[in-house]
């Protein structure tokens, strides 16, 4: 058995007997029916968001629906700190000063980096690409098993070896220590059944935002908020899920048209929040495959995450046009005097 420890979250592969078989035939991610109550704070959030989702990027200069822009200054340092916060709540996090000089600029390390930092640094690199090859797919289906793939394979090609992009193969079970110290036990899908699910999961959560393009009725942000927790409670690979739920994450609210991500990313809001993101976690997939299921707590954590989200983006947003119009108010000073 082999055992990682990721920043308090423990990742245990386990023999085949011992893995936790959900039921195919009584479980299916496409499934839709009602998974969760929704808080009249959420509803308000769920609404307010609506509203505001367009609105918030088209305030920078160089916004585009389309294109996710790598030269933009803004969008590259939120990308940079997305993928430190990610990796910081797996517990891999490097310095900032690392990621602006080794990652965003693409510069090589020393010969004074020892090995773990330089595969650290690598990563990091992979991730980043990653996120910007991913918000500018204009893929015609929303969400596909093979994007999927291909983005994990592209984030850990360098660091995973042959099992980057790959279904994984043996069980695995999650364990993770709550705030009062009990070791909670996570199952997940069994590798057989992973592929199965993911792909019901994938076209479930495109079927949605198609729908949801047409009807003010269905909201892309509960269904971006339901696929994280799914994959998740499916933990498709043998490592790297989380990583790739947040980038995920961010993808499918990007194509949903909350443009947060441009200004401050979603992961910083889930590192400052780490211990409710598991738990709100852990309590909705404790029922994940049983009748009995309730997402309650993670639909309420996503949704003030992502509203947390767009305040910081929004405050940012200000902050910047007031210092530009003050800088413009001085020029036009002392061009005058």
């Amino acid at each position: 058995m082999l055992t990682e420890d990721k920043g308090g979250v423990e990742i245990r592969l386990v023999s085949q007997d011992n893995g936790f078989n959900f039921n195919s035939v009584a479980v299916n991610p496409l499934r839709i029916d009602p998974r969760y109550s929704l808080s009249i704070q959420t509803i308000g959030r769920i609404e307010r968001l609506a509203k505001v989702r367009f609105v918030t990027a088209e305030t920078t200069p160089s916004f585009d629906p389309a294109k996710f822009d790598k030269n933009d200054e803004d969008t590259r340092r939120s990308i940079a700190l997305s993928v430190f916060a990610s990796s910081e709540i797996e517990g891999e996090g490097i310095s900032a000063d690392y990621i602006e000089t080794f990652v965003t600029a693409h510069t090589e390390p020393g010969e004074m980096v020892d090995a773990e930092l330089r595969e650290r640094i690598q990563t990091h690199r992979d991730i980043y690409d990653t996120y910007f090859w991913a918000l500018n797919s204009q893929p015609e289906q929303v969400l596909t098993y093979d994007f999927i793939i291909e983005a994990h394979r592209r984030m850990f090609k360098n660091t995973m070896g042959q099992v980057a992009g790959r279904i994984k193969d043996k069980e695995v079970r999650i364990h993770w220590h709550r705030r009062d110290g009990l070791l909670v036990d996570v199952p997940t899908i069994s590798s057989e059944q992973a592929e199965e699910f993911l792909r019901s999961l994938c076209d479930r959560t495109a079927r949605i935002f198609m729908i949801a393009k047409e009807s003010a009725e269905t909201s892309m942000l509960l269904s971006s908020a339901e696929f994280a927790c799914d994959f998740l409670a499916i933990h498709p690979f043998l490592d790297g899920n989380g990583r790739l739920a947040r980038l995920l994450s961010t993808y499918l609210l990007e194509k949903g048209g909350y443009h947060f991500a441009r200004v401050y990313p979603l992961d910083q809001i889930v590192m400052d929040s780490r211990a409710d993101y598991y738990e709100t976690l852990n309590a909705s997939q404790q029922y994940w495959h049983l009748p009995q299921e309730d997402l309650t707590p993670w639909i309420n954590y996503f949704v003030g995450a992502v509203f947390e989200q767009w305040e910081r983006a929004f405050r940012r947003i200000r902050n910047q046009a007031a210092y530009a119009k003050e800088s413009s108010k001085n020029k036009l000073y002392t061009k005058s005097y």
